[in-house]
């Protein structure tokens, strides 16, 4: 009565399908790996500064510069950072949408509408972590 048959995996089976389609089971199923990889790493207690959290900071000295239906992007290096993420908002304070990752300190975003103000913020990544954003800027497109 506890055992799983046959038909219980088919039904299982039909009902991943059904929600997840044939073509996501793969990316569905990495990660999954990649869950039990990490819960196995976290459990055997590996030491060594190569699977502890790398944690980088925000970026500093954003500047936001307009010109002709672009806005110019500039920020210091973080330490530790390998991509940066370049997020957008028509609204002061966001909510953000990532429109860019780069793994230079510059962005020009083009293609802009003249006359309308953007609000910018960047993050810094590595492949352990995720800083805050940075210091929000703005420009109006010229």
């Amino acid at each position: 009565m506890g055992e799983f048959s046959i038909f219980h995996w088919l039904v299982v089976l039909a009902i991943v399908l059904i929600f997840f389609g044939g073509r996501r089971i793969p990316e569905v199923m990495k990660g999954l790996g990649e869950g039990i990889r990490s819960f196995k790493d976290g459990m055997s207690g590996a030491s060594g500064t190569a699977s502890a959290p790398s944690a980088v900071n925000a970026p500093g000295n954003l500047t936001a510069k307009a010109g002709k239906g672009q806005v110019q992007l500039s920020w210091s290096t973080a330490s530790g950072a390998s991509t940066y993420h370049v997020l957008r908002s028509g609204n002061s304070g966001g909510p953000y949408a990532r429109i860019a990752s780069t793994s230079s300190t510059s962005y020009a975003d083009e293609g802009l509408s003249s006359g309308t103000t953007f609000y910018y913020a960047v993050s810094a990544a590595n492949a352990a972590s995720e800083s805050g954003n940075s210091t929000e800027v703005s420009a109006t497109v010229a």
